[in-house]
């Protein structure tokens, strides 16, 4: 596993349960593939935030017993060089004329929240690696604060009230 980097601006530290899978590969098939880790953190003022990390799925700071640097069946080979958000706009239907920055911001932000929830609701996979606690480091690369459900403006999406997505830099298991 990887030393622990000197957070810098913009780097994110926590701890707590963490859910990693891979994922990528829908951009076409030169994009390889990401290793995700998702978690979730409270925010100061009530509500919590969405942590999305990735990395190469054969980056060292993950240990080669989870098996992510294995390509699956039907699943995409290799590892990303490009940055993760790059992945979501190719994935994704392109920015219309009439929609925002900030619209489109939104619909890329819970694009990710929706794999990675899934990845979670799906953590009995062979395929996915549930950690109980993982002390993580994340260099940010966007941060979105939801928009507000006027219906139910305390619920959130999947009870998360912002997402924040970054290159994972660091990832230390809790030891048995």
């Amino acid at each position: 596993m990887a030393g622990r980097p000197t957070a810098g601006p913009g780097h994110v530290t926590g701890a707590g349960q963490a859910t990693l899978s891979r994922t990528g590969g829908g951009a076409g098939p030169d994009w390889g593939a990401y290793a995700l880790l998702y978690t979730s953190r409270p925010l100061p003022g009530g509500g919590s935030e969405a942590v999305i990390g990735y990395c190469p799925p054969d980056a060292d700071l993950l240990d080669p017993a989870w098996g992510l640097h294995q390509p699956r069946p039907y699943g995409p080979a290799g590892s990303a060089i490009r940055p993760l958000g790059d992945y979501v706009s190719a994935s994704t239907p392109a920015r219309a004329k009439s929609e925002s920055p900030a619209v489109y911001s939104q619909r890329m932000a819970l694009f990710l929240l929706r794999i990675a929830t899934a990845t979670r609701v799906n953590a009995s996979s062979p395929h996915v690696i549930d950690l109980p606690w993982a002390a993580w480091t994340l260099a940010t690369e966007q941060h979105v604060v939801l928009a507000v459900d006027p219906d139910h403006p305390h619920r959130g999406w999947a009870g998360h009230h912002q997402v924040r997505v970054g290159r994972l830099i660091a990832l230390q298991p809790k030891q048995p």
